[in-house]
């Protein structure tokens, strides 16, 4: 009686129900038989061909020899479900009359995953080596083509075959991949040793896209890690639009092509694992690049975007221009400053009225000069005699005449910058030199009139 409480204890936490439900494969289910139950009978849903199953007769022990099996207390036991438990348990009674009908759904495990080529991939499952087997179903071939990539716990060979590279055995029933390819894109399923599907893996390959922006000259490169064997590599010049029966190979199986110089795009070399470089790219080179593996399935496409090249020399020489002009405007900014002020002193000294007053007559005492040199300015040789006449009282030297006629002429604005010496004439002392104008007749004689 014990017995049978914990199990009807552990039925609430494993998933026991008297009702038709869904459980996955591998758990385990339980089926409480009620106390006239003579008879437990098994009829398979996966396989409508198959004969009705007696499992167990009240009095008697299990008909099956299935260890899976199990019959304690009223309680019926199933371990290590499978796909081939699925259908309906029909008990009976003495009569073979129905009492009870219980529906089992055995659920493949699915899981799904998303990765880029290059990534890494694992799954694994609860089932012994022995019984282990791996399939893979790319999704660019029929379905009934299938691959075993695990028998029996064993990596199998063959890898151009299986169209998917690169794969490890992982206990204790599964597979990792540390470099997808495009190629891998499709599912997998993990089965039993009666060929039972445990564990089915959608696998879904997204290609990489990028986008890069080059002016010529500019260094260009890209690499992806793909085996050489598995590394083709396509330009179209046009980009993705352009069909890909005009594509441009430029590596094939890790080799460099030739006679490249002809597609207006040259210069490229080979980057390990798969990749391409040019250090000087022209605008030709514009378009998408592809690189795809053995199956011709697309893993990563580039697209180069051509700008040109900014000239610099025009800007240079708008900026000189500007220079210019700022430098001519300040010049005559400046210039206008200085003549303005120029024109300023000669209006100036012409509104300055004119002085007509008689000079002082010169006293007796002395003649005092200014300091500093004396500069005397040379009378025009065309003046007329008119121009030197006697003091109405004094008879003075034709000399003295000539200076004091420099004398009269009207006096000039006062500035400190004046070049021209300025005199002031006391008394009637001569100066002993020479005559000041060697053209001026003089005579030793006094002259009267």
């Amino acid at each position: 009686m014990m017995l049978v409480l914990l199990l009807l204890g552990a039925l609430g936490c494993m998933g026991f129900s008297p009702v038709g439900n869904g459980v996955n494969y591998g758990d385990s289910h339980y089926f409480l038989l009620r106390s006239m139950t003579d008879i437990l009978e098994f009829h398979p849903d996966y396989n409508s061909n198959s004969n009705v199953t007696i499992l167990w007769k009240k009095d008697d022990s299990l008909i099956t020899s299935d260890r899976r099996f199990l019959m304690r207390g009223g309680v019926f036991v199933i371990h290590k479900l499978t796909k081939k438990d699925s259908g309906r348990y029909i008990s009976l009674d003495k009569n073979l009359k129905e009492i009870s009908t219980h529906t089992l759904v055995v659920r493949v495990t699915t899981k799904a995953f998303h990765r880029e080529p290059g990534d890494r991939f694992s799954f694994t499952f609860n089932l012994e080596p022995d019984s282990c087997n791996v399939y893979f179903f790319p999704s660019s071939r029929p379905r009934m083509l299938e691959n075993r990539i695990i028998q029996r716990g064993l990596l199998q060979g063959g890898p151009d075959e299986l169209y998917c590279t690169g794969f490890k055995f992982l206990q204790p029933c599964g597979i990792s991949n540390n470099v997808l390819q495009i190629s891998c894109n499709g599912s997998f399923e993990i089965r039993d040793e009666n060929d039972n599907t445990a564990l089915a893996v959608s696998l879904e390959m997204k290609r990489i896209t990028r986008t890069v922006t080059r002016t010529p000259g500019y260094n260009f490169n890209f690499t992806f890690n793909l085996g050489p064997n598995s590394c083709n590599i396509y330009f179209l010049p046009g980009g993705e639009d352009v069909q890909r029966d005009s594509a441009i190979n430029l590596v094939y199986r890790g080799l460099l092509q030739e006679g490249l110089e002809d597609t207006g795009c040259n210069g490229f070399e080979l980057l390990r694992p798969c990749g391409i470089l040019n250090t000087a790219p022209q605008m030709s080179c514009n378009g998408s690049y592809e690189v795809r593996d053995q199956n011709d399935n697309t893993a990563i496409v580039v697209s180069l975007e051509m700008e040109a090249q900014p000239n610099f020399l025009s800007g240079i020489g708008v900026a000189v221009a500007v220079l210019s002009m700022f430098f001519c405007c300040c010049r005559k900014i400046c210039g206008c400053g200085k003549s303005n002020s120029k024109e300023a002193q000669t209006e100036t000294a012409a509104a300055e009225p004119e002085r007509h007053s008689e000079p002082s007559g010169p006293s007796s005492d002395q003649l005092i000069e200014p300091s500093g040199t004396n500069y005397f300015s040379q009378p025009s040789s065309t003046l007329s005699d008119s121009l030197v006449h006697h003091h109405p009282y004094e008879d003075l030297p034709p000399s003295y005449s000539e200076v004091l006629l420099e004398a009269q002429q009207p006096a000039a604005p006062t500035a400190d910058c004046d070049p021209e010496p300025k005199f002031e004439f006391k008394g009637m002392t001569f100066p002993s030199g020479p005559p000041l104008e060697s053209d001026v007749y003089t005579s030793d004689k006094p002259n009267f009139l």
